[in-house]
């Protein structure tokens, strides 16, 4: 066929109305600030999740839980378990007999230790202290969640947006093919406007994946505070293949439950009233004539039974404890789940990427024939139109099951409890 030079013509002005027509809603994303987003080589995923973690806002509960534990282990290493006591009187009989009788006392109270409780409390800083460490790692891998699906979700945002720029611009030379072959006076007006309403479709689609894309920037923006990403993305496979009891959750979980019992059994063993030991100096006259009299003396406060007050509070901290162990168990039948997904998913993934494969292949040798076709007059611009666009969503769903197959590895070590 023949082709002359393209030219200006009514028709490339008619193009760009169609594409000013779009929504105004595509026409503005181009006018929006545009993110942009840098691979760095030497950027690990490790190296990402560290400033993922430091730029999580739930950071700070992290070092409020570590002071915690380090006052309960303080507490616990205090000799008395509250502040001493320091009463006085004094008593005259001026304002009545005023013989010259009077008593001064003064008095030093040291609240002690119930028995147990001591033993008790230590036992529960301790708890408090390796719960506080494995809520570190769980913490972790809970935000390695976070990066790895918002890491698979901006790549594939990405890779869509770039494959569908691709195709646009194929099509642009087909748009000019059949504009040089509509001024030759081989294609009819009909099939030019075809032809641009296809594009003004293509370019519609991909102005709304770039959309999508300059979002998912900006949400990793959000998480990791970073505006470079690794240039390697990808995870080997983990060879776990069951839940262990070094999975973080599960190891927080479990440290959780012994603090729980150890703060049930300080529950147990503290009481409202506390043994105490009394120092007394007392002063003391019986009459004037009579001489000063100084004394000191020891005492001892022991309480008789524990008060009724503390068994509402006992059944609390029981029923806090069997809260712990019920939500250990459904953790554990979770991950269990969660690892069954992942796994179905992998498998699922690999397969439709095979059967993919065989797809884009029979596509690509498909559409050099079907090219070929055309350009002979084998069949009309229509049916090459609509050719087209069946080879664009066969690559647009082999791309987009690319991506699936790397976030099904990265979310099967996430479930078996893999850290980056």
């Amino acid at each position: 066929m023949r082709r002359s030079q393209p030219v200006t013509t009514p028709f490339r002005i008619l193009l760009t109305v169609a594409l000013l027509a779009l929504p105004p809603v595509l026409r503005a994303a181009a006018e929006h600030e545009e993110y942009r987003l840098e691979a760095d080589p030497g950027l690990t995923l490790s190296g990402l999740l560290d400033r993922a973690v430091e730029h999580h806002p739930e950071q700070v509960l992290l070092a409020a839980g570590q002071n915690r534990a380090r006052a309960e282990s303080e507490f616990s290493d205090k000799w008395f378990p509250e502040a001493a006591e320091l009463g006085g009187f004094h008593l005259s009989d001026r304002q009545f007999d005023d013989i010259g009788a009077y008593e001064n006392e003064v008095a030093l109270n040291l609240p002690l230790w119930l028995p147990g409780e001591k033993k008790a409390q230590t036992a529960y800083g301790e708890a408090m202290s390796t719960m506080a460490a494995s809520k570190q790692v769980q913490f972790r891998w809970q935000v390695a969640a976070l990066v790895r699906r918002q890491l698979w979700g901006t790549a594939l945002a990405k890779r869509l947006w770039e494959v569908a720029l691709e195709q646009e611009q194929r099509l642009e030379k087909v748009l000019e093919q059949v504009i040089d072959l509509a001024e030759a006076g081989d294609l009819s007006r009909a099939d030019q406007l075809a032809t641009m309403q296809e594009l003004a479709l293509w370019k519609a689609e991909t102005m709304t994946l770039e959309a999508a894309y300059q979002d998912a920037i900006r949400e990793y923006r959000t998480l990791t505070g970073m505006e470079r990403i690794p240039a390697d993305i990808s995870e080997p496979l983990s060879e776990r293949e069951v839940i262990g009891d070094d999975h973080p959750a599960l190891q927080m979980a479990m440290h959780e439950l012994a603090a729980v019992d150890a703060s049930a059994e300080v529950a147990q063993q503290t009481g409202t009233v506390r043994p105490s030991v009394q120092l007394f100096w007392r002063g003391y006259r019986g009459d004037r004539a009579a001489p000063d009299v100084n004394a000191l003396g020891l005492g001892v406060a022991i309480p008789l039974g524990r008060s009724p007050s503390r068994g509402p509070q006992i059944a609390r901290a029981n029923e806090d404890l069997a809260r712990a162990h019920a939500r250990l168990t459904e953790l554990r039948r979770m991950l269990d789940l969660n690892l069954h997904e992942a796994r179905h998913q992998l498998h699922t993934s690999r397969r439709q990427l095979e059967n993919s494969t065989a797809m884009v292949e029979a596509a690509a040798e498909r559409h050099r024939l079907d090219q070929l076709a055309f350009e002979l007059g084998e069949f009309s611009l229509r049916e090459w139109l609509r050719r087209l666009s069946e080879t664009r969503k066969i690559q647009q769903s082999h791309e987009l099951l690319l991506m699936q197959q790397g976030a099904a590895i990265a979310s099967y070590n996430q479930a078996v409890g893999e850290t980056p």
